[in-house]
């Protein structure tokens, strides 16, 4: 009987193996043992074929001629236009059963999330953004709540500002009223300072000569908890099966949150 040949195992034959499901790299490389037959080199196998013939080596691992499956493009929505949206079909609905979970008056969450709705729409803000500023500043819901500085209602409204700001009524204990000029005074900001965190800074009054304790971290606060008041609102459509067609989510809004401009120390907020 002849010999069998010996095969050295080199890195072309270890990767034609490990494609066969074969285990002869395991111990680091060796000869092929009495009776075996050494894998042939699939991957080198087809380039030299496909080279003798002129053409292009098809990839290791699919199969020669095997259509190519192509790619299903990814399409990237901005949460916030998808909430614009979400709040176009179903109005301050998913925001009210938010805001419900909240409290333990659903009636005061109900026309709470009525009001931010409107402001936001109004005003081209985010209903998160209004309505956390609004968790953010009276997490109970408390229309009648009065901070140690005296702002008053669901917002936490200055009295300077009642009756400023053409929201019907002064009285800053209405939930439709105060968040009428909580919404309008932060929009005021954002359109001077085009920052939604100094904007956030001076509606909190985090201002040079002000003692609002922690007020740095106030922008922080309120953007965390609009993020989590998105994705709930988000989450509640989807639970009331609504699907907003790709076609109806805004491509002109302004979505991308504005760099913060950093004062020089000789300049107020």
């Amino acid at each position: 009987m002849s010999p069998q040949p010996v095969v050295r195992w080199t890195p072309e034959l270890c990767l034609a193996a490990l494609v066969l499901g074969a285990s002869a790299c395991a111990t680091g490389g060796g000869s092929a043992g009495p009776g075996e037959v050494a894998p042939r080199p699939v991957a080198a196998a087809r380039s030299d074929s496909a080279t003798r013939r002129g053409g292009h080596a098809a990839p290791a691992g699919r199969p020669a001629g095997s259509p190519v499956r192509a790619r299903t493009p990814r399409i990237q929505v901005d949460s916030t236009a998808l909430e614009f949206a979400v709040t176009a079909r179903l109005a301050h609905r998913p925001l009210a059963l938010v805001l419900a979970r909240r409290t333990r008056n659903p009636d005061v969450a109900e026309r709470a999330a009525w009001a931010v709705t409107r402001e936001a729409g109004r005003l081209r803000v985010s209903p998160s953004l209004l309505a956390a500023v609004l968790l953010v500043e009276n997490r109970a819901l408390d229309s009648s709540a009065v901070s140690s500085q005296g702002a008053i209602g669901l917002m936490q409204v200055m009295p300077v500002h009642a009756g400023s700001y053409g929201c019907g009524s002064p009285d800053l204990r209405s939930v439709d009223a105060n968040i009428c000029h909580g919404a309008r005074v932060l929009h005021t900001y954002l359109v001077r300072t085009r920052s939604v965190p100094l904007a956030l800074r001076r509606y909190n009054g985090c201002v040079r000569g002000a003692n609002t304790p922690r007020c740095y971290r106030y922008p922080a606060r309120v953007l965390r908890t609009a993020s989590r008041l998105r994705r709930e609102m988000l989450a509640t459509a989807a639970d009331l099966g609504v699907v907003v067609p790709a076609a109806e989510v805004p491509r002109q809004v302004s979505l991308k949150r504005p760099q913060e401009r950093i004062p020089r120390k000789d300049s107020p907020l």
